[in-house]
């Protein structure tokens, strides 16, 4: 089995900060072009929930033009005109705009409508099961799939919020699979 690197093009690394995905989005409600002021100025606004402040606009604007616009630039995203001081967005193909889906303030996620509705689903099916006794047949089946439901909801939503940044992953894991890879690669080196 060989797993996937992500690539400059990958929407999971183009998509994992929430301030390329806020870029992303703006240039879709602009009809794929802005200049970079306005730009910034969205991408604030969108970050803070109101209308930025001038450090705020700043922080933004040093962001966008040192780190994520080479970035979707290199993605072929996006093109940034010097001159006219404006960014266009090329080309957001089918699964950018996938994991761009808007989730509008109060609504939640689908993730976590999942999750609730199969947690809710799993502690029914326990209760029942325990209550009636019959640990066995067609409760026992309940039970099994709304836990088989539970455990793909879980990885649902933690596939959602690892996509938008968030480490589910405690550091500890991170660092010991991180030294298994150390260790594999020098004794590849050793082999050469």
């Amino acid at each position: 089995m060989r797993l996937r690197t992500a690539g400059k093009r990958d929407p999971f690394y183009i998509l994992r900060n929430s301030r390329r995905r806020f870029m992303l989005k703006a240039l879709m409600e602009l009809n794929g072009e802005a200049c970079l002021r306005e730009l910034v100025r969205r991408v604030a606004e969108m970050e803070s929930g109101a209308p930025p402040d001038r450090r705020l606009r700043k922080s933004v604007y040093t962001g966008i033009v040192q780190n994520h616009l080479p970035k979707l630039s290199l993605a072929g995203l996006v093109e940034y005109d010097r001159e006219t001081d404006t960014v266009r967005l090329v080309e957001l193909p089918r699964e950018y705009r996938y994991y761009l889906e808007a989730v509008e303030k109060g609504d939640i996620p689908w993730c976590l409508y999942y999750l609730g509705l199969s947690l809710a689903g799993f502690l029914s099916s326990l209760l029942y099961t325990a209550y009636t006794h019959s640990w066995g047949g067609s409760s026992l089946l309940t039970l099994i799939f709304s836990a088989l439901l539970l455990i793909s909801s879980l990885l649902h939503t933690a596939h959602t919020y690892g996509l938008k940044g968030i480490e589910l992953i405690p550091y500890g894991i991170q660092a010991i699979t991180k030294g298994f890879r150390r260790v594999k690669r020098k004794k590849e080196v050793w082999k050469t």
